[in-house]
C-alpha cells in the first residue's frame, strides 16, 4: 500500500467527496517536483459548490506528506504543484486529487488530440512555466521580459565581434534591433508610465 493510499483511509483524512464529474483532471506538465494540472472545474467564477472543489483538492494536497505549494489560476482553471519527489508519486497524488473532487480519472493532456484554444493555453502555460523558473533563479529580480532582450543584445554583440565569420548568428544590427523591439514592447506600460511623468515635468518646468 502506497503512501497516499495509507492517507486516504484514515478518517476525516480528506474532504466531503463530490458527487462525480464527466471530466477528467489535464496532467499539462510535469517534471520531479513540479506539476501543471488543469480541469474545468477549477476555472472561476463558478457556483458556490464548484469553488468548494478547489479548496477541497487543495486541502487533499496539502495534507499529503511531501506537498510543497500550490499555485492555482481561476482564469484558465490549471494549478501549479510543486513537492518533494522523494517522498510523494505524482501519480498518486493526482489519482487521489481527482477522487477528492469526483473527477473521472487523470490524462496526460500531450496524449489525446488537442482543440486550437488548448494548444494555446498549453503553450502560454508553458511559457509561464518557464517565466517562474527564470524569476526564481534570479531572485525574483528579472523574468523573460528582461533575459530575451539581454540574450539578444549579447548577439549582436558576438554577430559585431565575429563579423563575417559569425556563421549562423544573425546580422549584429538585425539582433540589436529586435533586443530594442522586444524590450519596449514587453515594457510598454512602464515606458508610457516615465513618458507621461517627463511630460509632467516638462509642463511644469515651462510654468515656472
Amino acid at each position: 500500500m502506497s503512501q497516499l493510499e495509507e492517507f486516504a483511509t484514515l478518517p476525516n483524512s480528506v474532504p466531503e467527496r463530490h458527487k462525480h464529474i464527466d471530466e477528467p483532471l489535464c496532467l499539462v506538465h510535469h517534471h520531479p517536483g513540479y506539476m501543471r494540472i488543469k480541469a474545468n472545474i477549477f476555472i472561476e467564477p463558478v457556483p458556490t459548490d464548484v469553488n468548494s472543489a478547489v479548496t477541497a483538492a487543495q486541502a487533499t494536497a496539502e495534507a499529503v506528506p511531501g506537498f510543497r505549494s500550490w499555485s492555482h489560476n481561476p482564469k484558465t482553471g490549471s494549478v501549479v504543484i510543486e513537492y518533494d519527489p522523494g517522498l510523494l508519486e505524482a501519480d498518486d497524488l493526482l489519482k487521489h486529487i481527482a477522487k477528492s473532487v469526483g473527477l473521472r480519472d487523470v490524462v496526460m493532456l500531450s496524449k489525446r488530440k488537442m482543440n486550437r484554444e488548448e494548444l494555446v493555453n498549453t503553450f502560454l502555460d508553458a511559457v509561464q512555466d518557464v517565466n517562474q523558473v527564470v524569476s526564481h533563479l534570479t531572485g525574483e529580480r528579472a523574468d523573460l521580459r528582461e533575459v530575451v532582450p539581454a540574450a539578444l543584445a549579447a548577439v549582436s554583440v558576438i554577430s559585431f565581434v565575429l563579423n563575417k565569420d559569425r556563421g549562423r548568428l544573425p546580422q549584429w544590427s538585425s539582433a540589436l534591433y529586435r533586443s530594442y523591439r522586444v524590450f519596449m514592447q514587453w515594457h510598454r506600460r512602464e515606458v508610457r508610465s516615465r513618458e507621461r511623468v517627463g511630460r509632467k515635468k516638462d509642463e511644469s518646468g515651462n510654468d515656472q
